[in-house]
């Protein structure tokens, strides 16, 4: 089969961002021929060019691209050290030597060098072949991002498993072959072993009474073949200390990739004190609601699981073959919890419990495993066989919680989720969300601290236009973030969790380290640009730490208020004056510039101009949302006034209209933003100080 490269979607270029191509050769003219090439045939890729090793090493470092293609006939030095350095930073970055012309030596060569492939761009069917070859590139790249996710998730996966397993009261080994890989301590107990690792290694039918030998063995061969999975065997087993009567249920899975067989075991506790009730009624669980543990720290769950489709159940198998398959799900789920958990009938097709567990994860952990199970179960009743899944719905329980609300909210939930197709876990009540919201934040959190150390951050720009005909560009610094699979967040999404967890210092002066290199790298040009920087609020109370840092790094290249201005929220200065004066004051002496931004809402805003040196204002989009409105513009207008009194400049953001525009223009202010003018585009220290790609 033929594949027409324009139709290949390549992952990753998909999204918002597109995939990054770099080009390291020594003429722009061959990187926009490539770039062309490859856009008329329908990839939407954003090609840079560098062609300096210091500016390589930076985008390595800080942006790296998907695909990077060297010319094979820049200095030899030059490109042997860009292939040192992607192996370096970056050793999952696949990396193409291309050249004018193409020859079997030369691929050879490549090849041996450690690069991916060899390609020329010197005629379109040369052209042709490097696209194929940057489409193959960028397919395995992305498929290795996910692989390396995935792996990363596996591990998770696998740890929570592990302290799940360990952390349980309930006997749990893994067979592989008919001996034992794995025990927790209560299985080790159970048998009369202090040492889990012990019983590693030892074949399961030796530590079964031999009368039953025949019966395990049975057993283990139907649940190889996909029956009787989870189904109570009870058994006798052998330990140190004699023979132990046990309710046993063996579990298909995989370990390591090899097919193992889970072993959960139940000990029989004598009949008048039985290991787990009977299920009760719909009263019984009300009133079990209502009783507060005296142990605080015990995290508690009310459980409702609803069968899913149960009516098509009966239909299919028949009214006592689908009550026989319900009293089996019972009896599975109650082969799972704990000592301290309850179970209640509730309906014909719902049953309720009430777990304990140590922490309000591990509850919603052990809901998820439970849906899963009774998921991969293969229930039978006489002739019938079926599968069936639950939706389940958790409330976690807290000391105000009334028995009446948390059932009314459970029972309207899960018949409303299972109609929708169900087989779902869903948590409710404000317990379950701020813990799933305090979760995500810490997630992010994490993700951010990462992505800091691998400088998956970079820098985008927003013009802010003229209204007076000034030809020097002025830009507003954006933030963007990219995850592991190189998928792009807007600041929005992830500083919440940033501000939440103290990370804004070190990503404010990953910024501000970031536009001094951009401002550095083109001192030398005709036409300078000014950078707008944000700076946070975690920045402003940490002032004299933060222009210590500013100083030391402005020695080899001091600060000029045409290329840098810092720009921080009016709300923000008037809740710390002082350190707001000793911030301005220090970065006006440094020669930088300063802004205050979402200007004007305050009751007292130009009396904070007396106290805080500026040099720009923007106003708050509120002045732009609501401009028609005459109290607005003639707020607006004294501002703009009281600003000129001062020889401040001024800014009006979120500018959508050319109406508006214009009246801007009459009331004299200065410059305007917003998509009207243009949208945010990415920066990189290779382009001009507010490059394009």
């Amino acid at each position: 089969m033929v594949v027409n490269p324009a139709e290949v979607v390549i992952p990753g270029a998909a999204d918002t961002t597109g995939g990054v191509l770099l080009v390291a050769t020594a003429s722009e003219e061959v990187a926009k021929r490539i770039e062309s090439h490859l856009r008329n045939a329908g990839h939407p890729l954003r090609v840079t060019w560098v062609k300096e090793l210091e500016d390589i090493e930076a985008l390595l470092r800080r942006n790296p691209p998907d695909l990077m293609l060297c010319d094979r006939d820049v200095r030899g030095a030059v490109r042997d050290r860009v292939l040192a350095l992607c192996g370096a930073l970056r050793p999952d970055l696949p990396v193409v030597l291309i050249s004018r012309q193409w020859s079997i030596e030369a691929s050879v060569a490549a090849l041996a060098a450690g690069a991916q492939d060899f390609a020329a761009y010197d005629d379109v069917n040369h052209l042709r072949h490097l696209e194929l070859v940057v489409v193959r590139e960028f397919t395995k790249h992305h498929h290795l991002r996910l692989l390396r996710r995935t792996q990363e998730r596996l591990a998770d996966f696998e740890s929570r498993y592990q302290q799940l397993t360990d952390s349980t009261g309930d006997a749990v080994g893994l067979v592989q072959e008919g001996i034992l890989a794995g025990a927790n301590l209560a299985l080790a107990k159970l048998l009369g072993f202090d040492d889990p690792t012990e019983l590693a290694g030892q074949p399961l039918i030796d530590l079964v009474e031999p009368s039953q030998q025949g019966k395990i063995k049975e057993r283990l061969r139907a649940v190889l073949k996909g029956k009787h999975v989870g189904e109570p065997l009870e058994v006798r087993l052998v330990g140190k200390t004699g023979t132990v009567e046990v309710k046993a249920q063996l579990i298909l899975g995989t370990l390591d990739g090899e097919r193992v067989i889970e072993l959960l075991i139940r000990a029989v506790a004598p009949a008048a004190t039985p290991l787990s009730p009977a299920p009760r009624g719909r009263g019984a669980f009300v009133e079990a609601i209502g009783k507060i543990p005296a142990d605080a720290r015990i995290a508690r769950g009310a459980l409702l699981l609803h069968i899913d489709d149960f009516e098509g159940l009966e239909t299919r198998v028949g009214h006592a073959d689908a009550q026989e398959i319900n009293a089996q799900i019972t009896q599975q789920i109650e082969a799972r919890l704990g000592p301290l958990d309850q179970c209640f009938g509730f309906s014909t097709d719902e049953i309720a419990l009430l777990i304990h567990r140590a922490n309000f994860e591990q509850v919603e952990e052990s809901c998820e495993m439970l849906r899963q199970a009774i998921k991969a179960h293969i229930f039978s009743a006489h002739e019938n066989d079926a599968q069936v899944s639950l939706t389940v719905a958790l409330f976690p329980l807290g000391p105000a919680d009334s028995a009446d609300t948390v059932i009314r909210q459970l029972v309207a939930e899960v018949r409303q989720v299972s109609t929708k197709g169900g087989d779902r876990m869903i948590a409710l009540g404000a317990t379950a969300k701020a813990s799933q919201v305090d979760r995500e934040e810490a997630r992010r959190a994490t993700e951010i601290k990462k992505a800091l150390d691998e400088n998956r951050f970079k820098l985008a720009y927003q013009s802010i236009a003229s209204l007076e005909g000034e030809t020097r560009s002025h830009y507003d610094i954006l933030l963007r973030m990219l995850d592991e699979t190189g998928r792009e967040y807007h600041a929005a999404e992830f500083l919440p969790a940033a501000q939440r967890f103290d990370l804004m210092r070190d990503i404010d002066r990953w910024v501000v380290n970031c536009a001094m290199e951009i401002v550095a790298r083109h001192s030398s040009k005709q036409e300078q640009s000014v950078l707008f920087v944000k700076l946070s609020e975690d920045t402003l109370r940490d002032t004299d730490n933060f222009l210590a840092w500013l100083k030391e790094r402005a020695i080899s290249r001091p600060l000029r208020a045409d290329e840098i201005v810092f720009e921080i929220q009016e709300r923000v200065l008037q809740n710390h004056i002082r350190k707001a004066k000793t911030l301005s004051h220090g970065l006006i002496e440094m020669g930088a510039g300063v802004a205050i931004e979402h200007f004007g809402i305050a009751v007292n805003s130009v009396q904070l101009l007396d106290h805080v040196p500026t040099g720009f204002l923007k106003f708050h989009a509120s002045f732009t949302h609501n401009f028609s409105d005459k109290d607005v513009q003639r707020r607006l207008m004294e501002l703009v006034e009281a600003a000129k009194q001062r020889r401040i400049k001024t800014i009006v953001s979120h500018v959508e209209d050319a109406n508006v525009m214009a009246r801007l223009w009459q009331m004299g202010v200065n410059f305007i933003q917003g998509y009207h003018i243009k949208e945010p585009e990415v920066v990189l220290l290779t382009g001009d100080a507010a490059g394009r790609h």
